[in-house]
């Protein structure tokens, strides 16, 4: 079986992330980023390990226009074309994708969280199927025995999961390269989607595993950087310290990232973590009004505690990256330039402000379903409002937000040090 991986060109006038926000991605009008879809890659290792002809067309990464994503197909040749979708942009995928089937005849499945939602429209429109649940095991049975169950696949066990196979595309071209050891997250922040596409209970890989990847890394790919796509990294404190000790004991010297709260971090977590090589931690602040933070189901953290774990994490040499919030139910012109003053002066090394996002599943959406603008689809994405806050229209949410991004443009940054 000859087998198509694609990961659709951006929509006109955004560049596309679907890993983002767990899997159903975001959209931002401009970046200098080129960052994988994990799940593609995972998708095409697992199917090729199986036996299959296996290409990948990232047409995201080659910044291909949609004829020149579809003539990429065509000339692959496929027997199935397996398609990366996500929420905002899946009319736009299904367009290229539909295109491409009637230029090679191909067999035609859909894969992504957003798929699974939306199995009823892709099939209506001409898909052959959708993969529900989790994708990479799903492909390994079609190229085994070229069956796609109806029922959702589960990845039984995380080690079985093959290293992405990077090199069916032109990696060094990314900005980096993305790994995951764990899956779900119990917490339920109300505007996160991971919870609804992972699930809440969390399933992780062994220590053992992680190394043999990194150690695969660096000896095939030598990545700059890799980042960690899991949900909340430091969850179970027990387990972080188990990886960040083989980490270090094996010797693999990958510089590398994660995504975490701060208040699940301590001294010795973040010494060890920064001993294995992890140099850049993200975190949601979110809001700087407690209320708004408990309103979306998170427990706020006060500013002195906030400067100290920032401050912590600096100590031991490590880039923060904090994540900001507008329009979150309840917002109002206060409370947002509240929100950017606060971010100002935590003095992160980067930070983003994205509007609040009613994701298809999450709690967000269905208590903000009254708030929700209708229209284009890609609204779905934390860089173009698409909910009012009750007191704060779209519009004006935007406004915040780009008054946000310009604040924290013309910050004033530590002064260099003299050169000697």
């Amino acid at each position: 079986m000859r087998v198509v991986f694609l990961d659709p060109p951006s929509p006109p006038g955004f560049v596309s992330f679907k890993d983002a926000h767990g899997g159903l991605g975001e959209f931002c009008h401009s970046s200098r980023l080129k960052l994988p879809t994990l799940d593609l890659h995972h998708c095409a290792a697992w199917a090729l390990a199986e036996g299959a002809e296996v290409s990948v067309i990232d047409s995201v990464l080659m910044d291909h226009r949609p004829e020149e994503a579809v003539a990429a197909v065509r000339a692959a040749k496929p027997d199935l074309l397996a398609v990366r979708t996500a929420s905002g942009s899946m009319p736009h995928d299904l367009d290229v994708a539909l295109r491409a089937k009637r230029a090679t005849g191909a067999t035609l499945v859909f894969f992504g969280p957003q798929a699974a939602v939306e199995k009823t429209t892709l099939l209506a429109a001409g898909a052959d199927g959708v993969v529900l649940g989790d994708a990479p095991p799903a492909f390994a049975s079609l190229a085994r025995d070229g069956r796609l169950d109806a029922a959702p696949s589960r990845l039984a066990d995380p080690d079985s999961l093959p290293v992405p196979r990077w090199d069916l595309v032109d990696h060094k071209r990314y900005s980096y390269l993305t790994t995951q050891s764990a899956w779900g997250c119990p917490v339920g922040c109300h505007y996160c989607a991971y919870p609804v596409t992972q699930g809440k209970a969390v399933r992780a890989r062994s220590a053992r595993s992680v190394v043999a990847e990194f150690k695969l890394l660096r000896r095939r790919y030598a990545p700059r950087f890799v980042l960690f796509r899991d949900p909340f990294f430091t969850l179970e404190r027990a387990r972080t310290l188990e990886l960040c000790a083989a980490l270090e004991a094996a010797g693999t010297p990958l510089l590398w990232g994660c995504e975490t709260r701060l208040e699940a971090l301590d001294e010795e977590l973040v010494e060890r973590m920064a001993a294995a090589g992890c140099i850049r931690v993200m975190f949601g602040v979110e809001s700087a009004t407690p209320a708004l933070v408990r309103g979306v189901g998170r427990a706020p953290i006060s500013p002195a505690r906030l400067r100290a774990q920032v401050a912590l994490l600096k100590r031991h040499g490590m880039l923060t990256y904090a994540f900001y919030i507008l329009g979150l139910p309840g917002e109002t012109e206060a409370s947002a330039r509240a929100t950017i003053d606060l971010a100002l002066a935590l003095g992160t090394d980067a930070a983003s402000f994205s509007a609040a996002t009613p994701f298809p599943g999450t709690p967000l959406a269905e208590s903000a379903a009254a708030l929700v603008r209708a229209g284009d689809r890609l609204h779905l994405t934390s860089s173009v409002p698409s909910m009012s806050s009750g007191a704060l229209d779209p519009a004006a949410v935007a406004r915040l937000r780009l008054e946000a991004k310009e604040r924290w443009a013309q910050r004033k940054r530590p002064a260099a040090p003299a050169s000697r």
